[in-house]
């Protein structure tokens, strides 16, 4: 009968055991969802366009898939997602364990302060946008400086002293790029006619290149453009016309040898990522990180198979902008008109 008891008392007390045990990893598991240092480190993305469309979205995901290989972060994404679940995707993400949850574009602004509040524990970065609460809200932005660059280099490019420049969706960073765009040229060229426009689609490439052609008609001879995928519109209404276009963000310079000359490049990815980056070494400060030419995220590139076309001084012009905002003589905002 005593063996029994003890047998009994045995199994009771290896019992007590798996349940402490079984706590405790139950324990781990919960600390460790809320850790952005963990194994389980996890990021997610909300794109409005798509991860292939050769710019604003692509650049976006590249930076994702940088997370992913260079941080060990479990990640999702979703595309072409409609302005009715900006703020709905961002929540389902942070409900999801997301450590960070990314909103890529200015139009993600509103929805991110309303899922931050709900989510503490949670870091948000939305880009193309200044927002930041001190906390666990913060953004990515680049200035005016791609568009200045631009146009200086559309000014010194152009034959007739008159530049074009095509926006899409008429949102912050694309008007602040055509504000700078502005004003490049004009620091370049003070007499320089600069014709602007929006149409108001980042995906409408035909409705882009009509408007493009329309700027070409009353004069210009180069136009830049900032539309996404729609930019395209403005690189074929440049090669219709025998004259030159100028990117932005990502070149597409294989697809468009005859008429993209030169573009704007802005290292999303990279930019995406060293923020990311901070969240996962506890550094992150919940503001608006500036990422411009002096971090090298914003650089000027020329299409090789057009290389040959760039004025000696328009190239010249960029290179001293680009050297005299790294080296802190030439702020951009100075010459900027709000």
């Amino acid at each position: 009968m005593n063996n029994v008891k003890g047998v009994v008392n045995v199994k009771k007390w290896l019992l007590a055991i798996g349940f402490v045990f079984l706590a405790a990893i139950g324990l781990v598991a919960c600390s460790g969802g809320s850790s952005a240092g963990g194994d389980n480190f996890k990021v997610g993305m909300a794109f409005t366009g798509s991860k292939t469309d050769g710019g604003w979205c692509q650049t976006a995901y590249e930076g994702l898939m940088k997370i992913k290989s260079q941080l060990g972060a479990e990640v999702i994404f979703n595309e072409n997602t409609q302005p009715s679940d900006y703020e709905k995707i961002l929540r389902d993400y942070a409900k999801e364990d997301c450590q960070v949850v990314i909103g890529h574009g200015y139009e993600f602004t509103d929805g991110a302060k309303i899922v931050a509040e709900e989510f503490p524990n949670v870091k948000f970065i939305v880009t193309s946008t200044d927002i930041g609460n001190g906390k666990n809200l913060g953004s990515i932005q680049n200035s005016y400086q791609s568009g200045f660059l631009q146009g200086i280099f559309a000014a010194n490019m152009s034959d007739v002293g008159v530049v074009a420049g095509v926006g899409g969706q008429e949102i912050p960073p694309i008007k602040n790029d055509i504000l700078g765009y502005d004003a490049g040229a004009k620091y370049a060229k003070a007499d320089v006619q600069v014709l602007t426009a929006m149409t108001g689609s980042f995906d409408d490439a035909n409705k882009l290149k009509e408007q493009s052609l329309s700027l070409i008609n009353q004069g210009a001879d180069i136009v830049m453009v900032d539309a996404d995928h729609a930019g395209r519109g403005g690189y074929e209404a440049a090669k219709e016309k025998g004259h030159y276009a100028i990117g932005s963000i990502a070149p597409e310079y294989d697809a468009y040898k005859d008429s993209l000359i030169a573009c704007a490049n802005i290292d999303m990815a990279t930019a995406i990522l060293q923020t990311v980056e901070l969240v996962k070494e506890g550094k992150f400060e919940g503001k608006n990180y500036l990422k411009g030419v002096e971090d090298g995220i914003v650089t000027f590139t020329y299409n090789p198979a057009l290389e040959d076309k760039v004025k000696p001084v328009a190239k010249e012009a960029v290179e001293k902008a680009v050297k005299e905002i790294k080296d802190g003589k030439l702020d951009v905002m100075k010459y900027i008109k709000l």
